[in-house]
């Protein structure tokens, strides 16, 4: 049941009644509306009672996006997003996100604003290093990623009845540093990686043959290794969390498994175990964790940070020329090599 209240010139006040309290009164859903007339608020009304009575209507909120984000913090991120993830949503949230938008109520949020804000980053005073060229793609991805979890959210909670900033266009990757998967570009890198340090090289070889990750590698344990299987075993990832330092995690979208690596890797691997095993025997008052023996440490049994490769394998591209090859890239190297 319906009602319309004249509040001003062109302006009515609809009211819809959705049930009655333990004392007999009604509970109303009230909005505020502009028209000319009452023919016209009646129309307005109709509306508003079939969206209300449907399930469709979503009460007016007036929570601004930087109350909401306290939130958001506490409530979704703390449980949905991996450490890296959500260090590097809050950094964006913290330095681009609420600057711009903060002060605007859920509500008032539209996908115009969100198409500005977006606008807004591909200039060249958007970057914090001082250098006057636009954003990468991939970091403008980044930063809708997060105010789309933001307002992804604050839908699900019921703040608001839809996300403004769903579907919005994307600028694509300009594929500037496009990678060329070439035979000739593999035996290259093989040929290079026998020079680097015997530590060194194994990394490579098990990442290439079995396309784990870098977080994946640096968290291989001795009691992950499986001689009898020629295997390893995956079956979680370090981290490094600011403030916190490396943190184990599991293994992305839980992807843990078994991969079957060749004999002479299980060889290689086998030598590094050993190794480890007698620096252990030897400073086990000083080992950095007693109850892991990670393949890929220090002198004193602390994990390579998973940042650590890359840099390695940055200062490897250089020393030999060997281009844009990520280390991640090994992932898709290792395919096509065996295609």
């Amino acid at each position: 049941m319906g009602s319309i209240e004249k509040r001003g010139k062109g302006s009515f006040r609809l009211s819809v009644v959705t049930g009655y309290d333990a004392k007999g009164k009604a509970i109303r859903e009230r909005r505020n509306v502009k028209v000319r007339n009452k023919t016209l608020a009646r129309q307005e009304l109709a509306k508003f009672e079939s969206e209300v009575l449907s399930g469709d209507y979503t009460k007016p909120t007036y929570t601004k996006l930087e109350d909401f984000y306290e939130e958001w913090l506490t409530n979704y991120a703390e449980d949905h997003f991996a450490p890296r993830t959500k260090n590097e949503y809050i950094n964006i949230i913290q330095k681009r996100i609420l600057p711009q938008l903060g002060h605007l109520r859920l509500m008032d949020i539209k996908p115009m604003h969100v198409v500005d804000f977006i606008d807004q980053l591909k200039k060249g005073e958007s970057r914090f290093d001082g250098k006057e060229v636009p954003l990468s793609s991939s970091t403008i991805r980044n930063c809708y990623k997060a105010l789309n979890s933001l307002l992804s959210v604050a839908a699900d909670f019921g703040l608001i009845k839809n996300n403004p900033a769903k579907n919005i266009k994307l600028p694509t990757n300009s594929n500037k540093n496009a990678i060329s998967f070439s035979k000739g570009t593999i035996d290259y890198i093989i040929e290079c990686i026998g020079n680097e340090p015997f530590e060194k090289q194994v990394m490579f070889w098990i990442a290439f043959v079995t396309g784990c990750r870098e977080g994946e590698l640096v968290a291989i344990e001795g009691r992950h290794i499986l001689p009898e299987k020629s295997a390893i075993r995956f079956e979680q990832s370090l981290t490094q969390v600011k403030g916190e330092g490396l943190k184990v995690k599991s293994i992305k979208n839980g992807m843990d498994g078994t991969a079957a690596v060749p004999v002479e890797l299980m060889t290689m691997i086998d030598k590094i175990v050993k190794e480890k095993k007698r620096h252990f025997m030897k400073l086990r008052d000083r080992w950095y964790d007693p109850e892991h023996l990670y393949l890929f440490s220090d002198e004193l049994g602390k994990p390579m940070r998973p940042d650590s490769v890359s840099q390695w394998w940055g200062r490897f591209r250089k020393r030999y020329d060997i281009g844009n090859v990520r280390f991640h890239d090994l992932r898709h190297y290792s395919v096509t090599y065996l295609i």
